[in-house]
């Protein structure tokens, strides 16, 4: 009935995350972890028209409006369902089976995922939080047989986060190889450097980006794509019938059109709090890094430690993301929010750490 190379989705349980309980802080999901303020649902869904339900969404609004903000012509950009649709596109368009793929790790779990359900090899870059890699032993681990790059800039729960001219580096050096680079900027706006200038240097350079961080959107479901016309023309073809529907490209036009007033706040509380919680935890003894996406990853010492806090930490309502693999088994990572609120959870984690420890 299905193709035999797919006969392994038998065997592959996609379980949904479970929304926990009782939760007081939501810290634990890469997502803005504060509600917007009634001005911005007043401004994104206050002017809504009664929907058309009867017709199919038109996202020529929305590519406008997002060709206008990036300065970037329409015919190079795609609309997708955030990231994780072009992670399995590229994979699906760049990969055969004797093929493989290179990616951070540890890293966004669908990485993992989309390499199982197609069953596509992949060399894992591995990032430890002590050491910055650099871009010449980043490029020095890609297998012969790697057609795609994934580069998260910045990665979580590592950061290793690359400026232009390393990202530039690296660029050159799959361009030699052709193999298509595709960066994954989940965290822009949060302090890290982009890559989009090199899509005008570079025909095998993508650029991957997402409502779900700083505009604080997961709910939509809503990203897009961005490169050379070579690069994008094939994405541009095998995208769905419809790249989004009309609630969030309603929505994310409205986001684009106030984003000074409206996103930027949030972005500045986003990174305010990241920073106040980094240095708290650094005061205060603990290792932790986190300066250009929407987290910090704190070092608790010991995996005992770390499940110990954890659990505790849940007892009362407070939720963070454990349980990486090596090298970061005994970190936890804390998806930063404004100040007040990263001030309410460090005094529950210094609490929970002194009768812990």
């Amino acid at each position: 009935m299905y193709l035999k190379r797919f006969e392994h989705l038998y065997d592959i349980d996609r379980v949904r995350i479970p929304e926990p309980e009782n939760v007081r802080l939501r810290l634990q999901r890469n997502e803005k972890p504060d509600a917007w303020p009634p001005a911005v649902y007043e401004a994104a869904f206050g002017s809504i028209p009664p929907p058309e339900l009867q017709h199919y969404p038109d996202a020529r609004p929305f590519y406008e409006k997002l060709s206008a903000f990036l300065d970037i012509p329409e015919e190079r950009l795609v609309v997708t369902s955030g990231i994780d649709e072009p992670i399995r596109t590229l994979m699906t368009l760049c990969c055969d089976a004797d093929d493989t793929f290179a990616v951070p790790w540890p890293g966004y779990a669908m990485y993992d995922v989309y390499s199982r359900i197609l069953a596509i090899r992949q060399t894992r870059i591995v990032y430890e939080p002590d050491r910055f890699m650099p871009p010449e032993e980043f490029v020095s681990q890609i297998d012969p047989a790697c057609r795609l790059v994934f580069l998260p800039n910045p990665n979580q729960p590592v950061e290793n986060h690359f400026d232009i001219d390393q990202l530039s580096e690296i660029a050159d050096h799959c361009r030699s190889r052709d193999i298509l680079l595709a960066v994954d900027e989940a965290y822009h706006f949060l302090g890290a450097t982009s890559a989009m200038p090199l899509i005008d240097r570079f025909d095998n350079v993508v650029v991957m980006r997402t409502y779900s961080k700083a505009f604080g959107g997961a709910s939509l479901r809503l990203g897009y794509v961005a490169g050379s016309e070579r690069a994008i023309k094939p994405l541009q073809s095998y995208r769905l019938a419809h790249e989004s529907n009309a609630l969030s490209l309603h929505v994310g036009c409205t986001f684009l059109d106030r984003f000074t007033d409206l996103i930027e706040p949030g972005v500045r509380g986003i990174r305010d709090g990241r920073d106040y919680l980094r240095e708290a935890c650094l005061e205060h003894g603990f290792k932790a890094w986190g300066e250009v996406s929407n987290n910090v990853l704190i070092d608790l010492g010991t995996a005992d430690t770390m499940t110990r806090v954890v659990a505790a930490l849940r007892e009362w309502g407070i939720f963070v993301k454990s349980a990486f693999p090596a090298p970061v088994d005994h970190h936890i990572q804390v998806s930063c929010g404004p100040v007040e609120m990263m001030q309410d959870f460090f005094g529950n984690l210094a609490n929970v750490w002194r009768s812990n420890r």
